[in-house]
């Protein structure tokens, strides 16, 4: 996931000259870049770490229909987003601002920016664990696994701040990697075991609405950002196949090869199932390269987002900053809870997308041009209380189980989709302004 401002192809430039323009026609990329792109970023770390915590909530036949549904509710959110991109030809933060205003855009990007810490924080957690579990058994000294996470999380921002355009170069490599190596593993589970007795491994009853709301908590900050990539994009039917292709096949396929060496050697860290089948130092070497490169991009991610809201502060400041506060927040055990915390990202980020969603293809609002819109107003009230209704409306039908499609996440989106809209018929109806304008100019 990542706020750049360059083109699919890398992240390694801090500033670009499309980062507040539509990016012109003829820089336009060819759909299946992107839809490869889209593709192994969705084969991380954490996504092994998320299928084995699907595999054991679930068992295997319940965390694939989990897994499916779950795709195919990103794919369907993803698309209309990729559209907005591809039609503006503008990054998320650009859209973000014209819809929100500069006011709302800010809260909307704190969010944002609390989302990918936790995500780096996650990350950290679980790149630190690999780091000990490897380290055990070639060590002689063995040092607790708060060390290795600590010192982990040390690279990853002198990296972030000092060589991230190496480091990008070197996860363009190291994702078909982890692609193949997940692909192996998932195959030699197949040789071990069969199909029909994974089947029969019981899960610990966790509900399917809970799968599927983790499966696609997983993936939507990547559904928010879709027009950072989409804005490269040529046409629709592009969109689609990149939407279809990362968040929906891609995503849904990184889970499923997951599952399978959790129940077939019933073990669920990664480096602990590839030890059974002798792959030890490869699975270390890829593990290693790609969490680093994915945590770089997080920590890149978190830092630019945090940037729009405090403008004073250097960039690498920033990074240090942020990378400390992930650090800390990885050493509570934030990755023990790991379907917790993507349950709730499927619940408060998706009313994001579903704001500017509407705004474009209901409302209409397509000139972000006009200089008495968007980054010239203060806030828009109705889209950002639409957020916090739809996110509130999630969080509570998630805790109470009561749910009229079953997956919380659904109505989360849904339900900031209808309040906006609603606000906006009311704010009509009475004549007010918008947004809240500058002081004295409220209308």
């Amino acid at each position: 996931m990542t706020t750049s401002d360059t083109a699919p192809s890398g992240l390694d430039a801090v500033a670009n000259a499309h980062s507040t323009v539509p990016v012109p026609l003829d820089e336009s990329v060819p759909a299946y870049r992107v839809a490869l792109i889209s593709v192994g970023i969705a084969f991380t770390l954490t996504g092994l770490y998320t299928g084995a915590e699907l595999a054991t909530a679930l068992g295997l036949h319940v965390a694939v229909q989990a897994i499916v549904l779950g795709s195919l509710i990103l794919t369907v959110m993803s698309v209309p987003a990729a559209v907005v991109g591809a039609r503006t030809r503008l990054s998320t933060y650009m859209i973000v601002n014209h819809v929100f205003g500069r006011g709302g855009a800010l809260l909307i990007n704190v969010v944002l920016a609390m989302v990918l810490l936790g995500w780096y924080a996650v990350t950290a957690a679980l790149f630190g664990r690999t780091f000990y579990l490897a380290a055990a058994d070639v060590l002689p000294v063995h040092l607790p696994q708060a060390a290795y996470t600590v010192a982990s999380s040390v690279v990853v921002c002198a990296t972030t701040v000092f060589g991230f355009k190496a480091i990008d170069r070197l996860s363009l490599a190291a994702a078909p990697l982890l692609v193949a190596l997940t692909a192996y593993v998932a195959w030699r589970a197949l040789q071990h075991t069969t199909w029909a007795a994974m089947g029969a491994i019981p899960g610990l009853h966790v509900d399917l609405d809970t799968g599927i709301s983790a499966v696609v908590g997983g993936m939507i900050v990547n559904v928010v950002l879709m027009p950072d990539v989409t804005r490269y994009s040529r046409s629709v039917i592009d969109c689609i196949v990149i939407s279809f292709a990362g968040n929906g096949v891609g995503g849904g396929a990184a889970l499923v090869l997951a599952l399978l060496p959790v129940l077939a050697f019933h073990e669920t860290d990664p480096m602990k199932y590839m030890a059974v089948i002798g792959l030890v130092a490869v699975a270390f070497s890829v593990l290693v390269v790609s969490t680093w490169t994915i945590n770089a991009v997080n920590l890149y991610s978190t830092g630019l987002v945090a940037s729009t809201a405090f403008r004073r502060v250097s960039y690498g400041r920033l990074v240090i900053a942020c990378g400390t506060v992930g650090t800390l927040l990885a050493l509570t055990g934030i990755a023990d809870r790991l379907i917790d915390f993507l349950v709730v990202l499927g619940l408060i980020v998706p009313p994001i997308a579903a704001v500017y969603i509407a705004d474009f293809f209901v409302l209409d609002r397509r000139d972000y041009g006009s200089p008495g819109e968007g980054p010239a107003a203060l806030t828009n009230v109705s889209g950002v209380l639409a957020c916090l209704l739809g996110a509130l409306l999630g969080i509570v039908l998630y805790r109470t189980g009561v749910s009229l499609t079953g997956v919380p996440t659904i109505e989360s989106f849904l339900s900031a989709m209808v309040a906006y809209l609603g606000l906006e018929m009311l704010r009509r109806r009475t004549g007010r302004s918008r947004s809240w304008q500058a002081a004295g100019s409220a209308g």
